[in-house]
């Protein structure tokens, strides 16, 4: 009785190769097997098929488009204020210093430090012997109840007595770089 198991076990394991050997064989040597119209025999495809390939579309080449120049700002010129001696600047530091309740020695040293002394002094947007933009400028002017003229800025009276006023709020943070 084993016989017949061992052989029937055989058979069949021979029948498995077989037709896998065969399945294989016939994926890679007749992927185009074609079965015939008049008979059942296969016949292998002489001629390849063709694929498609995308047809390659022009796409417009870019033009170049002007750069846009930037627009300068205008750097303020000293508005014509009247001439001052250094002297003259040392009492109003004095006179602001008093008022205000301040160092005067802080108030040399920032405007040595800002614009070397001189009232007529332009550093970009930044303007006067202690260096202030329009923006806070005029914001602090409104501060002050002052008159917020940009060009005040240039008037060292004007100038000793905003900042002085300034430092007296404790926004000496406006000169990060020359408040001692």
């Amino acid at each position: 009785m084993r016989k017949p198991r061992i052989l029937l076990l055989t058979v069949l394991c021979f029948l498995l190769i077989g037709y896998f050997a065969t399945a294989i064989v016939d994926k890679r040597f007749f992927k185009k097997a074609v079965l015939s119209e008049s008979t059942d025999v296969v016949v292998e495809d002489p001629t390849p098929t063709p694929t498609l390939t995308p047809i390659p579309t022009s796409t417009p080449t870019p033009t170049a488009s002007p750069t846009p120049k930037p627009k300068n700002t205008p750097t303020p010129s000293p508005v014509p204020q009247p001439k001052i001696s250094q002297a003259e600047i040392h009492a109003l530091m004095e006179r602001f210093a008093g008022q205000y309740a301040v160092d005067v020695n802080i108030l040399r040293h920032i405007a040595v430090c800002e614009s070397g002394f001189d009232p007529g002094a332009v550093n970009g947007p930044y303007a006067g012997l202690y260096q202030f933009n329009s923006t806070t400028w005029k914001k602090n002017r409104i501060l002050m109840g002052e008159d917020t003229n940009p060009d005040l800025r240039f008037n060292a009276e004007e100038s000793i007595q905003t900042t002085a006023y300034l430092i007296s709020q404790g926004k000496r943070y406006l000169w990060p770089n020359c408040y001692p």
